[in-house]
């Protein structure tokens, strides 16, 4: 489902720890397929749940249950609920890996992880020399910056990353955005608690989000932007959909998909549409490379891809979203609510997952280093 559009600029926000049901069980009045009915989530949450490599094969099996509770859709993230139902939501998205942060944030940005858990914060961090998005940007003539929350995380894992210029705090996107000037490409982490992850107040992550896509609106760039806005994984909270099995490690534990989380697609050439394919993390550097005319990373998953570039369209002009603190007025639901579409079918078989590749040829062993 590739597609010719060319943009001037992407945005990736990622944030963490919430599944689609645990988000947006508000859009059930339009037809997404979203769990309704669950007990409401209070905010801030008083709990972390567990959501490593061993809970998700626990929660897949059966054997131990994820926290079953929703957050209010319109009251907590009501600015989050607008871009869904003005832009692509896409209700099928899921998690890259089965398993916690660090990998799915990789995947995100190159497709590929070493590891299914995050690296020990009582050891240097890792540095594997991986081919990523930003860095084929680089190679390609077109300006990029990652904008990270503490310690680079996790553009400073990537050999050919760390250490560039182009990483810097996170606090510095409202400001490049507002002067106009922000790259081609431009990935966003936050710190705690503006990155959602428990035990956060999940309406603080929502207004800097709110406060960065304005940053963009008021310098005139919303025209010629494409916005992704994601979650890196399930962080333990319940979903009612069981997704396709693609990639199992040599253990045979269901690897890829992971499970449902929030992808929303927005700006002024981004058509209004829930979508109901499957697609994953990987699919997101894909259609970044799609969006910017960019080359193959050399990346099978990656290259492989259809990507979501068709959710664009140069001939759009839609309007920029209200500024921060403004009421939140949203589409008027359809009258009859419509049925949620059928699941589509699996995209394949389960593939063993394969070796990791790297920049200059060699290969890592595929990422299995969690015993279950």
């Amino acid at each position: 489902m590739s597609s010719p559009t060319r943009i001037k600029r992407v945005v990736v926000f990622i944030q963490e720890n919430h599944t689609t049901d645990n988000y947006f069980g508000g859009l059930a009045p339009y037809g997404a397929n979203v769990a309704t009915g669950w007990p409401v989530q209070s905010n801030p949450p008083l709990a972390d749940p567990r959501h490593d490599r061993v809970s998700y094969d626990r929660w897949l099996t059966g054997r131990e249950t994820a926290s079953h509770t929703q957050f209010d859709t319109v009251k907590d993230l009501p600015f989050y609920a607008y871009l869904a139902l003005t832009g692509a939501f896409f209700e099928n998205h899921c998690s890259g890996f089965g398993t916690n942060s660090t990998p799915n944030h990789l995947l995100l940005v190159g497709g590929q992880s070493p590891t299914l858990k995050n690296p020990s914060r009582r050891q240097p961090p890792p540095l594997w020399d991986l081919p990523s998005v930003p860095g084929l940007a680089n190679e390609n003539g077109l300006s990029w910056r990652c904008y990270t929350g503490s310690s680079d995380y996790p553009a400073g894992f990537y050999q050919q990353l760390k250490g560039s210029p182009n990483l810097m705090p996170s606090s510095h996107f409202v400001r490049d955005a507002q002067a106009g000037e922000l790259p081609a490409l431009s990935y966003v982490w936050h710190n705690s608690p503006e990155d959602e992850h428990p035990l956060a107040d999940v309406s603080i992550g929502m207004t800097k989000i709110w406060e960065s896509v304005d940053a963009v609106v008021q310098s005139g760039g919303w025209q010629e932007t494409v916005f992704f806005l994601t979650w890196d994984d399930w962080g333990g909270w319940d979903d009612h959909v069981a997704t396709p099995n693609v990639e199992h490690t040599s253990d045979g534990v269901q690897l890829a998909y992971g499970p449902r989380v929030p992808l929303l697609v927005f700006g002024g050439q981004v058509k209004q549409v829930i979508d109901s394919r499957w697609s994953s993390h990987v699919d997101v550097p894909k259609t970044v490379i799609q969006l910017l005319g960019l080359p193959a990373l050399g990346v099978p998953r990656v290259d492989s891809s259809e990507g979501l570039a068709d959710v664009t369209d140069l001939a759009l002009q839609q309007p920029p979203p209200p500024s921060p603190g403004s009421r939140i007025t949203l589409p008027d639901p359809p009258n009859p609510t419509p049925q949620p579409r059928p699941l589509p079918p699996s995209p394949g078989p389960s593939e063993p997952v394969g070796r990791v590749l790297l920049r200059n040829g060699s290969t890592l062993p595929p990422p299995n280093d969690v015993t279950l």
